[in-house]
């Protein structure tokens, strides 16, 4: 049975600003100042042709530019309530570009439980949305008969109101009514089913097919391009998905070196003159089919965006991908260059979801590069990794480039060099997080730039960017703005993390966690890898390099952190607390110098070991390695 769902007045406050659109907002302010679009009205959820699929509708809002649709799972929201962590990281949206549109297809989610859904209207995908009411169902079970009324289950409760004043209360959702699996037809002879399972995704089993995505970048099955007729010959109507094709499958691995000789060169069949591969979707054409990878894997990709190409940006297998799903792939040994948003899988991710991916092997690009994603906007990536070499002038991730309002969960990157020569916002996992949540995440990897904002996880974190449980190892370098951590901090939130990164600056705001706190929090973490500087270097410390508030003397917000006096080297710091290294791994529990830190969030190990994080996907074991 569900339980009940609680929320107080200032989580409600917290709710609305996060949700939308920037953490700095707040609901009432936004209220008072909004003169967008209205509400979306009679927001309503009923089950799609498929278990697992849920189709949302509303009343359209004639002046909106932009919808954006999202649900939560009641069971996740209640699993965080219990865990003490923020219900947020399990809510899931897409950004829709209103084209006269009023309902909106969700696939993959769990057949069987309870979701609630909401959608919000504004006037352009920067602005704060105008939420409906919030929608409940419970999805259709699969492959099962349609439960008796003594085995339906209770309504859930009502969620949380988005708006200052309150909105009505979900109504119960109906008994839960399964749509019958599709009956087999016989495949008439000399056609061929590209949906063999059924699933409305076209299956993709070689590179011609791959290719011919370009072709049908919504994933309907329908091309008036010759090419794309010739990549699936002889197709049944509509590909032979049950209802309407939503995007595509890997059935097979692929492998970009069709000559075999372990290299890309003019003899491969997607070499293009040196070109290499033409991403899938540019910011005029967008790619917004689902692509489920199978846990498939594409080799040897090669893009070489300076060549033979009108437009040098969003260089990727996918080059702009746009509110869609993209999950359980893998890129092997890429080697991807262009201008800017340049990433192993996608260039620009604008919305949706990157799940269970990685990437290896190279990147670089002026700007917006990063090992998986190069820019990534309002978009979510999790349980997903890059291994590998990154570099580029500004914004460089080992995993992403920059994000901006997006959540990166379970995810990490274990590079051996990002780097840059000139540009600012240089990170192991990300070069510049604006607004958005990090997550159970960690970087291992050689960062380096000669200019500023520099740092072991990420290069710059802003404009209420939060960091939850991460932790980066690694050599750090650079010049202004150094940390084993994180480089400059903007009014951001940094919590149970830590920092083991040797940290060498040449400039000022050198810091064994953060190089420069402005305005930002940084709670219940520790720093314990040398620091050092040379030449004309001042505002340096074990813990953090500069703080603004302590300077200024209005206080400091940083809270229960701590740096190794042995280890960093260093004896003072803009804040924090000094302790040795075996005043640091003294306590075994959350107690002394640690007893207002999770014990849900860190592992503290035995005498003589350091706190460890096991928050999410993070191993504590794998840690002390």
């Amino acid at each position: 049975m569900l339980k009940a769902m609680v929320l107080t007045a200032g989580l409600a406050a917290v709710v609305a600003a996060v949700i939308g659109w920037g953490l700095a907002l707040s609901p009432a302010g936004a209220q008072d100042q909004y003169d967008g679009p209205p509400p979306p009205d009679s927001t309503q959820a009923v089950n799609g042709p498929n278990p697992g699929e849920a189709v949302v509708s509303w009343t359209a809002v004639n002046s909106a530019a932009y919808y954006r649709v999202g649900w939560v799972a009641y069971d996740d929201y209640n699993a965080a309530r219990a865990a003490g962590t923020n219900w947020l990281e399990a809510f899931t949206f897409v950004d829709l570009l209103n084209r006269g549109q009023a309902t909106h297809k969700i696939a993959r989610l769990t057949p069987g439980i309870a979701y609630a859904f909401i959608v919000g209207s504004s006037d352009s995908r920067y602005a704060p949305p105008a939420w409906s009411a919030w929608a409940s169902l419970t999805l259709a079970a699969a492959a099962s008969p349609c439960p008796t009324n003594d085995g339906e289950p209770p309504p859930p409760p009502s969620l949380p109101a988005l708006n200052p004043t309150p909105t009505a209360t979900p109504t119960p959702p109906s008994t839960p009514t399964p749509s019958p699996t599709p009956t087999p037809t016989h495949t008439p002879t000399g056609t061929s089913d590209y949906d063999a399972d059924q699933d409305g995704l076209i299956e993709v089993s070689n590179l011609a097919q791959l290719a011919a995505i370009r072709a049908d970048l919504n994933g309907d099955g329908v091309s008036p391009v010759p090419a794309y007729a010739a990549a699936f010959p002889n197709a049944m109507p509509a590909m032979g998905c049950p209802a309407i094709c939503t995007g595509y499958e890997l059935v097979a691995d692929l492998d970009f070196d069709t000559n075999g000789n372990g290299k890309a060169d003019a003899g491969d069949a997607y070499w293009n003159d040196g070109a290499g591969w033409i991403p899938i979707g540019d910011q005029q054409h967008e790619f917004t089919a689902d692509f489920d990878g199978n846990n498939h894997t594409i080799a040897n990709l090669y893009i070489n965006s300076y060549i033979n190409r009108s437009e040098d940006y969003d260089a990727g297998l996918f080059g702009y991908a746009s509110r869609n799903s993209i999950n359980q792939v893998g890129i092997i040994s890429a080697t991807v260059s262009g201008s800017g948003n340049a990433g192993g899988l996608i260039g620009s991710h604008n919305g949706g979801t990157v799940s269970d991916s990685y990437a290896t092997g190279s990147v670089s690009a002026v700007q917006y590069v990063g090992g998986l994603v190069g820019a990534s906007y309002d978009g979510a990536i999790s349980g997903s990794y890059a291994a590998g070499v990154v570099s580029g002038g500004q914004y460089v991730g080992g995993l992403v480039g920059a994000s901006y309002d997006g959540a990166i969960s379970d995810s990490y990157a274990i590079s051996g060099q990002v780097s840059s020569d000139h540009g600012s916002g240089v990170g192991g996992l990300v070069g510049e997080s604006s607004g958005g949540v990090i997550s159970g995440s960690y970087a291992i990897a050689d960062v380096s730039n000669s200019n500023i904002y520099v740092g072991g996880l990420v290069g710059w974190l802003r404009a209420g960017g939060i960091i939850r449980a991460g932790y980066a190892a690694g050599n750090v370098s650079g010049n202004d703005y150094v940390g084993g951590l994180v480089g400059a901090n903007y009014t951001g939130a940094i919590s149970d993390s830590y920092a083991i990164s040797d940290v060498f600056g040449s400039g000022h705001d050198i810091g064994g966690l953060v190089g420069r706190n402005e305005s930002g929090a940084v709670i219940d973490s520790y720093a314990a890898g040398w620091v050092s500087a040379t030449g004309n270097t001042f505002y340096i410390g074990g813990l953090v390099g500069y703080d603004q508030g302590y300077d200024q003397g209005s206080g400091s917000d940083i809270a229960a952190s701590y740096w190794d006096t042995q280890i960093t080297g260093q004896d003072g710091s803009y804040g924090g607390g000094g302790k040795t290294t075996a005043e640091l791994q003294a306590p075994t529990e959350s107690a002394g110098i640690y007893a207002n830190w999770n014990p849900d969030y860190w592992d503290f190990g035995n005498p003589g070991q350091y706190p460890v994080l096991k928050y999410g996907r993070l191993d504590a074991a794998a840690q002390r390695h």
